[in-house]
């Protein structure tokens, strides 16, 4: 019985990848007859094929198991490093130019909400990947490339009454500090990310984050202080689900 619940997920996962039979079987080097017996549940899948879909980042505990998400999902602080290291290398370290966006000209945008942003203390972004939550966004709210664009639920109140708890914000990735002088801002340093209003202080090189809500205190972000201080992006736009 387990084995045929494993055969329904591979079967599962090769319908997400757009595979047939003998493309699944080519692409993992496994012989036909070897994937009608994985997905009849007359067998389990050969430990060479768990290692050649683990090496795919294919979750081999949710093949196995059901339990997780069908793709390996690294840790959130670490993927949110990886997309800020690439925005940095919009330039071709080669030529000197500036890499040509890539322009999606669909209707609409479907937006994956990544995480829970803190609207209050500086807090690691609560995953929500895993729960495959999605936002349709019409094309012509998201100029130019849709990768560039993030989407966080709220988790707070410091940003009340603009932007409220459970408002969805998306954030368009920025760099540079001088497009988020005035303008409210997803930050992160070493001990977490915030959403807060974004003023620079250069005399003093310090970076002051200001709450709409008087509740909450002002945080000051110092690079001297030694922390890894990082703009993850301004706020394009903003949604409330009712």
């Amino acid at each position: 019985m387990a084995a045929q619940e494993v055969g329904k997920r591979l079967a599962m996962l090769m319908k997400n990848m757009k595979l047939k039979n003998y493309q699944f079987a080519e692409k993992f080097s496994i012989s036909a007859a070897s994937l009608s017996r994985y997905k009849s549940g007359e067998r389990y899948p050969d430990p060479e094929l768990l290692l050649r879909l683990s090496e795919a980042e294919i979750n081999v505990n949710w093949l196995l198991t059901g339990k997780g998400t069908t793709q390996i999902v690294k840790d959130f602080d670490g993927w949110m490093k990886e997309r800020l290291e690439e925005k940095m290398r919009v330039v071709d370290s080669r030529t000197g130019l500036i890499q040509a966006p890539t322009i999606d000209y669909t209707r609409t945008i479907n937006l994956q909400i990544l995480g829970e942003i803190s609207a209050g203390p500086r807090e690691h972004i609560d995953d929500l990947r895993h729960l495959g939550e999605n936002i349709e966004i019409p094309r012509t709210l998201l100029p130019g490339n849709f990768n560039n664009y993030l989407a966080f639920r709220v988790n707070g109140r410091s940003m009340e009454p603009n932007i409220m708890h459970e408002d969805i914000v998306v954030i368009k990735q920025e760099y540079d500090w001088d497009l988020a002088s005035e303008k409210v801002c997803a930050v992160r340093a070493d001990d977490g990310t915030t959403l807060k209003k974004v003023e620079l202080d250069p005399a003093n090189r310090r970076i002051i984050l200001q709450p709409f809500n008087l509740d909450y205190k002002v945080q000051i972000l110092d690079p001297d202080q030694g922390l890894d201080i990082n703009l993850i992006g301004v706020l394009s736009l903003q949604l409330r689900l009712f």
